[in-house]
């Protein structure tokens, strides 16, 4: 007789045997007792957890003479023969093979068959995911309506690649991994039964090295049952089998890579090599035992952390021992160097190099990373602020800045109580602008004074105020550019559509009649779009040239567009740079219509132009000033 393997020899035959998926095989089990089953199921789930099992189970139970509690007898002949395959009721179809719809017909055609001897024709399709959009259409009705006589079982791991419409129409399953627990039990159970010298700590390393499937661990017991000869079944055996690192060592290397231990670690690392072991498959090892370091921090008894054995007080005691942000920087380097070491021609090169740096990563004596050391410096300071024990620094004014004073003019008097006015800044009126731009006289020169032909009286203190354009350019070098009013923006954008609509780019006018212009300076302009696909629509290159036209007659510049998404950091820093613009205007605004401050020294007295007596104002030095300087504040000597 031809020798079985393992995972087919011990293949479960009831819901009872099934492993780990007890919130299927009860509700299946009700579903009998109450007669409620349905005509498709689907059964998803990773590789090696029973689906294709549970399939074969279920097509037992339908067909079964002799129910036991809802359980397959596997005595009866329906059963035999479905057991052996030999079932003319029973379909098994692989659909990465049978994946056309030539296929999918004639499985339509045997459909409308009564069955031969049980009392459901099955159809399992295992792989469904593989049936190409052709048959899944041609199976969409049959699966929808099928006879009475039909049941339909798919089987899956890949679910998202089903169509809807076919999810839509089959109960679906979903298959759990089996716990490491689970698997190591089973393992055990196995071995004894046939008569294998397994130990618990090779069933564990079995287990987790199964990552959930049953038959990948029932395929590992095999290959390493071959291998112990009758001879108890060991760890050590299940590593060198399986091209594993020891865990031993792996801890040792560990702990030098922690000490900072450079020429020791690569001294470990070469006789592990010499064992046989690929460099890629240490680092992958490696970074295991630091995924296990890292879950033991939170779960000190995880089930994968039985496969270190006795060994585990070790781990438990190195995860108390190192900081989170440690381990954390460890793994981060290490897959690095591992996706390296994959990538490089040259493996032990990129692994040499990872294990270095993983030696420097040790950082301080208390194994602190960088961010760590940075949180507790912010932390010390904030006490230190906080307790006001640093020392108090001797604030330095700042140097007065020299005081900007305007040019003196000297009027002579005939009576000492005749009143000077103090002359504004003069100002100049440029012929292309109807803006007058204020020139005040260099700070570092004496300004110039007219010699009267009578004495002279002191000069008049006269106060120096920016004048709004000044501020508003100010504003506009902390932006950085000179920004249109934002209560035009409306006129001007909607001047822009109507140039795309009159020039009959209507494609141009599609993409940004749903956006809004926000900024606009004398260089660029933002508009803010609603979807994102109007921004890659702005964005065009094609588009610019005729934009730019669009502005030129809007606004008789040319600009460069650029759109950006609704909600987004981009839309939020244009907001700031134009509120920060309309903020400046107000504020020169409220300056403007505030009285100049009296700025005159101690030894002046303001005056009204009223208080003035006529035969001074008459004078024609004092007729002249008021002639020129109109508006402007007037001093008396005390």
């Amino acid at each position: 007789m031809a020798y079985l393997s393992l995972y087919r020899k011990w293949r479960p035959s009831t819901f009872k045997e099934i492993i780990g998926q007890k919130h299927i095989s009860i509700p299946i089990l009700r579903a009998f007792e109450q007669n409620r089953l349905a005509h498709a199921y689907l059964f998803s789930g990773p590789r090696g957890t029973g689906k294709t099992s549970m399939a074969r189970i279920l097509a037992k139970a339908v067909n079964c003479l002799d129910l036991k509690n809802g359980n397959p007898c596997n005595e009866c002949a329906n059963c035999k023969s479905i057991n052996t395959g030999a079932s003319m009721d029973v379909y098994e179809i692989d659909g990465a093979s049978a994946r056309g719809v030539d296929e999918i017909r004639v499985l339509r055609e045997s459909v409308r068959t009564l069955p031969v001897s049980g009392n459901k024709k099955v159809y399992i399709i295992d792989e469904v995911h593989m049936l190409t959009k052709e048959a899944f259409n041609a199976l969409l009705k049959t699966l929808e309506e099928p006879p009475a006589h039909v049941l339909f079982i798919l089987a899956t791991t890949e679910p998202a690649k089903i169509p809807l419409t076919i999810l839509s129409r089959c109960q679906r399953y979903e298959f759990h991994r089996i716990s490491v627990n689970d698997i190591k039990e089973h393992l055990l159970h196995i071995s004894q039964e046939s008569h294998l010298s397994l130990t618990p700590e090779a069933a564990a390393l079995i287990a987790v090295r199964a990552e959930g499937g049953l038959r990948d661990a029932l395929s590992l017991l095999d290959q390493c049952s071959g291998a112990s000869a009758g001879n108890e079944l060991s760890a050590e055996i299940v590593y060198d089998l399986l091209g594993l690192t020891d865990k031993e060592q792996i801890i040792d290397l560990f702990h030098m890579i922690v000490c900072g231990k450079s020429s020791a670690t690569l001294q470990l690392f070469y006789k592990i090599l010499q064992d046989g072991k690929e460099p890629s498959a240490i680092l992958s090892d490696l970074l295991e035992h630091f995924r296990s370091i890292m879950i033991c921090k939170v779960n000190p008894n995880a089930p994968e952390l039985s496969a270190y054995g006795n060994k585990i007080s070790v781990i438990q005691k190195d995860a108390q021992e190192l900081s989170d942000a440690y381990l954390d920087a460890l793994f981060d380097s290490l897959h690095h160097s591992f996706s390296e070491a994959n990538r490089s021609s040259s493996p032990r090169m990129s692994a040499e190099m990872g294990l270095l740096r993983l030696c420097r990563l040790r950082g301080s004596q208390a194994l602190d990373s960088l961010e760590e050391r940075i949180a507790a410096l912010e932390k010390n300071v904030s006490v230190l602020m906080k307790s006001s024990t640093l020392p108090q620094t001797e604030t330095i004014p700042a140097a007065p800045s020299p005081a900007i004073l305007p040019p003196t003019i000297s009027i002579p008097l005939v009576t000492p109580t005749a009143l000077t006015p103090a002359p504004a800044a003069s100002t100049t009126t440029c012929p292309d602008s109807p803006k007058e731009v204020v020139l005040h006289p260099p700070v570092d020169k004496t300004p110039v004074k007219m010699e009267p032909a009578t004495k002279n009286k002191p000069t008049l203190p006269c106060k120096t105020k920016k004048s709004p354009e000044e501020k508003k350019s100010e504003t506009s070098h902390e932006i950085g550019e000179t920004l249109l009013d934002p209560s035009t923006y409306n006129d001007i954008w909607a001047k822009v559509l109507a140039f795309f609509e009159i020039n009959h780019r209507i494609d141009i006018l599609y993409c940004l009649q749903k956006s809004s212009l926000i900024l606009l300076s004398k260089s660029r302009a933002i508009a803010v779009a609603p979807q994102p696909y109007l921004v890659l629509a702005g964005n065009n290159k094609g588009y610019q040239n005729t934009i730019k036209d669009a502005f030129i007659n809007a606004i008789g510049i040319p600009v460069e567009f650029h759109s950006i998404l609704k909600g987004t950091v981009d839309e939020a820093d244009a907001l700031r740079q134009v509120q920060m613009y309309t903020d400046s205007a107000a504020s020169v605004h409220e300056t403007e219509k505030e009285p100049m401050a009296e700025t005159a020294d101690s030894d002046y007295r303001l005056v009204e132009k009223s208080e003035i007596p006529d035969d001074e104002k008459d004078m024609p030095a004092l007729a002249k000033a008021f002639r020129i300087l109109s508006d402007c504040d007037i001093y008396e000597k005390k």
